[in-house]
């Protein structure tokens, strides 16, 4: 297994992670998927081992990452890129006749009409007589429903397009939201053959979120919600100890548990990261033992230069919540970071409060505990009962760490 830490893994290199990809398997006979986390914590990993999986069962799979997509015509484009390559791999007479049918089918997407409310940043794209986006998007899922193999489509990243329509479009934004995850919810599933055709829905910013914001929590109780847990101290020791033997490193199962321990919150990318770290300080301390150098290649992780993920932590608050929820979020969170154990819920509630002296004592409160559940689902901390008094904790020590230096002169 190599030290990889930052792009998706697969073969030798796709670790701890079977059990997920069977669960999830078993998932898709029935139904479709919305497998939600943070970034790094192994979702396109997983989701290309399912691909595999399916593809050597028969199915045809295509995988499209909607991130740079604005609009609903972005998606489009996005499926019909996609499509083309395993369309042209279909031998005999059906592949003619969807070949005929999807030669047109790029020239109706770059006409769509897209609605763009009036008053709203952007203009109104084709005429007057232009088709809905949702009749062409049902055309291709017609099309490649009349192919004998069942389909997996995997969209990578569909809560930032969503949140990118949202953005862009102040007026009807949330209605054109509405609209795309309704024709997900019912138009797609109305379709003829449609179970022939199984989605895999992944993000890095919360769509639960989204929904709940927007009060549209039901356009996605069609999908199965799952996440991605991370390892039990075993599963991150073994994997530890495996990079140590491919990179002829003594680390014993203590200097693994100490890793493991640091760490807190043991994902698979933030393991590579550390023995990443341990690898180099190791490299030019050749007389060190690892567990002296455990301790710098964690602190590592939250410098300047080696901290680039942690930012998109921070950032993400600001795609998802209001700009007021959003520093309302960044303040509690300051709060829980200054101790490794956390805070009490009354502490941070008080901090909320005098955020939000304009308003009434009850309206805080339950601000208080929208944002805790949101940063809670969203992995940033967790409640901690041991003590006998609730603690909200970062569940990733490094992040807390980072946290903290990036709210201390």
């Amino acid at each position: 297994m190599d030290n990889i830490a930052g792009s998706p893994v697969e073969g030798e290199n796709f670790f701890g992670r079977d059990v997920d990809v069977a669960r999830l398997r078993d998932i898709l006979a029935n139904d479709d998927i919305l497998l939600l986390g943070p970034r790094r914590i192994g979702k396109t990993s997983v989701a290309r081992a399912i691909m595999a999986q399916v593809r050597a069962e028969g199915w045809r799979a295509i995988e499209i990452n909607v991130a740079s997509s604005l609009d609903e015509r972005g998606f489009l484009d996005k499926l019909e890129s996609a499509l083309k390559p395993e369309l042209g791999t279909i031998a005999g007479k059906t592949m003619d006749a969807l070949s005929e049918a999807f030669s047109t089918l790029g020239g109706r997407i770059k006409s769509l009409k897209i609605p763009v409310g009036a008053g709203s940043v952007g203009v109104e794209l084709g005429n007057a007589d232009a088709e809905d986006w949702t009749k062409v998007a049902c055309d291709a899922l017609r099309l490649i429903a009349q192919v004998e193999e069942p389909w997996l489509i995997y969209v990578d990243e569909l809560p930032i397009l969503l949140f990118n329509i949202i953005r862009n479009d102040a007026q009807s934004g949330v209605q054109r939201v509405r609209r795309f995850l309704d024709w997900f919810r019912n138009d797609v599933r109305a379709l003829p053959n449609a179970r022939k055709v199984r989605w895999l829905v992944s993000g890095s910013i919360g769509l639960d979120t989204l929904v709940q914001e927007h009060g549209m929590a039901d356009t996605i109780n069609s999908m199965k919600h799952q996440g991605l847990e991370a390892f039990k101290d075993e599963m991150a020791i073994a994997m530890l100890a495996k990079l140590a033997v491919r990179y002829e490193i003594d680390l014993s199962v203590a200097d693994a548990s100490s890793i493991v321990a640091a760490v807190q919150w043991p994902q698979p990318y933030y393991l590579q990261s550390a023995f990443h770290h341990l690898r180099d300080f190791m490299a030019s301390n050749s007389t060190a033992s690892p567990a002296s150098l455990i301790e710098q290649a964690i602190d590592r992780l939250v410098q300047p230069g080696a901290d680039n993920d942690f930012h998109h932590w921070a950032g993400r608050l600001s795609v998802q919540l209001c700009r007021a929820d959003a520093d309302h979020a960044l303040a509690l969170l300051n709060l829980a970071a200054r101790d490794p154990g956390g805070a009490r819920a009354e502490n941070l509630l008080a901090v909320l409060e005098g955020r939000m002296t304009n308003v009434a004592a009850e309206e805080a409160r339950r601000t208080f505990i929208r944002l805790r559940d949101i940063l809670q689902r969203d992995a940033y901390w967790w409640p901690d009962d041991s003590s006998g008094v609730r603690r909200y904790r970062f569940r990733l020590e490094p992040l807390r760490r980072w946290w903290l230096r990036r709210d201390t002169l």
